[in-house]
């Protein structure tokens, strides 16, 4: 059974919180990217991606991060990730040293927190 990833938006703060539900993987991540690019404007000066809802992310997925985190370098945006401290794809992402691009935090208040006092 395939889950499809979907893209969840809110404000916490002001800051803008997309969270990624499902799973990333070459079937889904040019799909779920569009949607991101579409979620986040240019006007926003960061935002905070959750992957705490993530059930599985391949290879197409963490480049569709570090797509998005140099999208966001771009145009001087600030990005961080939220992912828990015992999911699986916490370990994927700092095997890949995604980490080095884009600051991963456990808790999206603490995401939040760290956008909004900086």
């Amino acid at each position: 059974m395939m889950l499809t990833g979907q893209i969840r938006v809110q404000h916490l703060n002001g800051v803008l919180v997309a969270s990624l539900e499902g799973e990333v993987d070459i079937a889904n991540a040019a799909q779920l990217g569009a949607q991101l690019t579409a979620a986040v404007p240019n006007t926003v000066s960061g935002f905070v991606l959750d992957l705490t809802p993530t059930t599985y992310m391949d290879s197409r997925g963490i480049h569709l991060i570090l797509d998005l985190a140099e999208r966001g370098q771009r145009g001087q945006q600030q990005m961080r990730l939220v992912v828990p401290e015992q999911s699986h794809i916490r370990r994927i992402l700092f095997l890949s040293r995604v980490q080095d691009a884009v600051p991963i935090d456990t808790a999206v208040d603490e995401a939040v927190a760290a956008m909004t006092t900086r």
